[in-house]
Parts: C-alpha cells; structure tokens; sequence
C-alpha cells in the first residue's frame, strides 16, 4: 500500500466466537473495539481504514478526512462503519505518518484492554509469553497477513510440553486466531513462550484472560540485549506488577540483571536458558503485603549478550488487568493517540521514562501547546495523572498528547494506563505503548 502511514490492526472484534470446549475458553464470547488514530504529521491527515474479514474479504473501507496535526480521531460505534457482529482485522493509511491504538471492551463480564496498531509488519514475530491452563488463564495469538499475498505461517511454542511447530495458510489479508480450539498444546497446563513466521509480513497480537481479567500485547519483531520498563509497581492502591523477560537467542544462557529507578547495582541477578523466560513478581525487595513501590526499571543481558523481550503485567486486588510490551530504546518524543480526563468516568496517566544517558527537561504537549514541564533523571520515570489534574489536557474529555524531551538527543519512552474512579466492577483497565517518534 503505498501511503505516508499504514498501521495493521491484527484480528480483534465484536463477536468473537467460543471454541467448542468451553473448559478451553480463549475469548469472551464478544468483544468490540475502538480505533483511535492520531497524525504525526505536519499537514491535516486524510485517513482510511479498510476492515478485513478474517478469510481476507473486505468487508468495508471507511475514510477518515482532516484529522488535525497532532490531533487524534476515534472509530466506535457509530463512528465505525463497519457493521456489528465483524469479526475481523482492519488496515490504517494514510497521506501522513500515522499512529494507532486499538481498546477492547466487553459487558458480560466487564472487561478493557488496549493494544498498539503494528506499523512494522515482519516476517518473524516473538511472543513473550503464551500461557494456557494455567490458574485459569489461557490465551489467543491473533496473525493477520498484511499483505496481499497469500502466506504460509509456522507457529513454534516453546516450553515444557510444546507441540511441534505446525503451519497455516493465509489468503490475502486474511487473519486467523490460534489457541486451544487449533494450537496442539495437549498438556493441561502450559507456560511458555512463540515464535510466529510467515512466508510475507505479518502483525501478531495476544489476548490472554481467565474470563473476567483481560490483558492484551503485540508481538516484537526483534529483541534488544538491553530492555525498558517505565512502570513497575507493588501495592500501589491494590495494583502490583509481574516483569517477565524472554531470552529469544535460540543457543545461548544469559545472566539477566534488573535495574530499577535508574540505579547502579542490580536489584536481582538470575540465569536464563534460551528460549526461556524469567518472570519477577513481586519486585525484588518488595512485598506483596508490605510498603508500596511505584518506579520503572532496565533489564540487562551479558555474559553473553543477547536479544531480550519482555512483557508487563499490571493486577490489582480488585481484578484490573493491564499488559504493555518492555522498550528497547527511545527517542525524543513519545506519542500518544487517546489520553482522557472523566471521559463516561475514565482518566488516563501517562509514564514517560528516560532511558538516555543524562538528565531530560520534557514536555507534555496537547493541542500544539506545552501543558506542564518536567525534569526527568536518567533511567527515571514520571507520571502525569488526569485525575489529580485535568487542566493539564485543558479539561477536554478525550484528546491526544506527545511528551517531547528539549533536547535532539533525548531518549523517552512510555505507557498510557486508562482507568476508572472511582473504579468500577469488573476489569475496566486498558494499558498501551505510547509511539517513539
């Protein structure tokens, strides 16, 4: 497609349907989505978005015109045109680079979660982790074929118990959900990690649930030895966070050490196998029942280095679910396409962590205008919250914002968590990416 910017939504819907065996349940039986899109352009953005069935049939084009530099425009509801009961994938473009973050909402039971749109499609896509039977959880890749092509797709588990790899045939822009209806996972209890290639590009996403909490992530085309958390936590209000790190190097052992708030000496060290993964929780030198911990972290691979990825869980007491991807590096400006204050009772924070070597003076931008400023250390995090102050987005319900560190050599990275206060029954929590720019 040859357009400024095109983003793939990977096979996500409103109406997903239950496998035959509802002890192996991977999805709740319906879900919708939204679409928010945000231009990063310099010019007003003139959008489309063509959904896709999951045989590779469009089933609409939508057009999307004007949206506002560094403005953001939202495709729910009735501002979808595709009609209730789709199921399947969709294709952003447009005449300007673009971002775009996918929320999933469901109302029986309530459940939220937000993805990012993938602006790289690749060959090669890892998931970090991929659970099923486990306590309840199971979980779903999703694959689109993102180009018009046919593609022939290999799914590799691995973990204790992993089937062989197995492949699928994709048509053109089709897309397929693999889980416990089709993975030939024949243990009760999975935990592990994949690897998913194809023929022609593909964008991966992961839902994982245990049918009242959801957490959501897209696969990573490539690791890094070195990965970013922005936001870790223990006890913080009834929400605490599990890291878990995958080394993706296929022959070698590494030793892994976990930095937190931009500090010198590990927190822990731990050794991990290739193909594994290490999962800390709670963080070192916290407890679950003990003093709270809000802070970001760094994971380092050596002795050998090697490529790592990593994935956040964010729960709370209460039964809030949240997943955002680690980061591998950072760039001056971090953007983010949907940040809300009392929008129907949500709020959003934003966590903006510096990964570079010195201190960062960084902006929050909304509607072209610097709304606060603030001086982030290195390796440190801060967090703008809507609810202890609205005017920072002018007190508009729904808009978009950019964090914009002063200086050319900046390195930011960041996440949008998106609550509710007071918090509402059910999982009502969505966390995503914010987009390196």
């Amino acid at each position: 497609m040859l357009a400024a910017g095109m983003i793939v939504l990977s096979a996500d819907a409103q109406a997903q349907q239950q496998p035959a065996n509802a002890a192996a349940r991977t999805e709740f039986a319906s879900l919708t989505s939204g679409i928010q899109i945000q231009n990063l352009g310099t010019a007003p953005a003139n959008a489309v978005i063509d959904y896709y069935n999951t045989d590779g049939s469009k089933a609409a084009s939508q057009s999307v015109p004007g949206i506002p530099v560094n403005g953001s425009f939202t495709a729910f509801g009735s501002t979808m045109s595709v009609n209730a009961g789709f199921s399947g994938s969709a294709v952003v473009s447009a005449d300007q680079p673009v971002s775009a973050i996918v929320n999933l909402l469901s109302a029986g039971p309530v459940t939220g979660e937000a993805y990012d749109g993938v602006n790289a499609p690749a060959t090669s896509m890892n998931v970090p982790l991929f659970q099923q039977g486990n306590h309840g959880y199971n979980t779903s890749i999703h694959i689109q074929n993102s180009v018009g092509v046919a593609n022939t797709v290999t799914i590799t588990f691995n973990g204790p118990g992993a089937p062989g790899a197995f492949s699928v045939n994709l048509a053109p822009n089709a897309s397929i959900s693999i889980d416990a209806s089709n993975d030939h996972i024949t243990v009760g209890t999975f935990i592990g990690s994949a690897v998913v290639s194809g023929t022609s590009p593909i964008a991966v996403e992961v839902n994982q649930t245990n049918d009242a909490i959801l957490f959501s992530y897209t696969g990573s085309a490539i690791g890094s030895p070195t990965i970013y958390a922005p936001l870790l936590m223990t006890n913080n209000h009834g929400f605490s966070t599990g890291l878990q790190v995958q080394n993706i190097d296929t022959t070698k052992t590494t030793t892994l050490s976990l930095f937190l708030n931009g500090g010198a000496t590990p927190a822990e060290t731990v050794t991990v196998g290739p193909g594994q993964s290490h999962t800390w929780y709670p963080i070192p030198g916290t407890s679950l029942t003990g003093t709270t911990f809000i802070g970001s972290g760094k994971v380092v691979s050596s002795d050998p280095s090697v490529q790592l990825l990593g994935a956040v869980n964010e729960l709370s007491t209460g039964g809030q679910g949240m997943t955002y991807n680690t980061f591998s590096s950072g760039t001056q400006s971090v953007q983010m396409p949907l940040v809300m204050f009392n929008n129907h009772g949500y709020y959003t924070g934003e966590q903006i962590q510096n990964v570079g070597p010195t201190a960062s003076t960084v902006d929050l931008i909304v509607n072209g205008s610097t709304v606060d400023t603030q001086t982030i250390q290195p390796g440190a995090s801060f967090t703008w919250f809507s609810f202890t102050n609205g005017a920072i987005y002018g007190n508009q319900k729904v808009t978009s914002a950019i964090a914009k560190g002063r200086s050319s050599t900046d390195q930011l990275v960041g996440i949008v968590n998106e609550i509710t206060n007071p918090q509402i029954a059910g999982d009502s929590s969505f966390s995503y990416e914010g987009f390196n720019n």
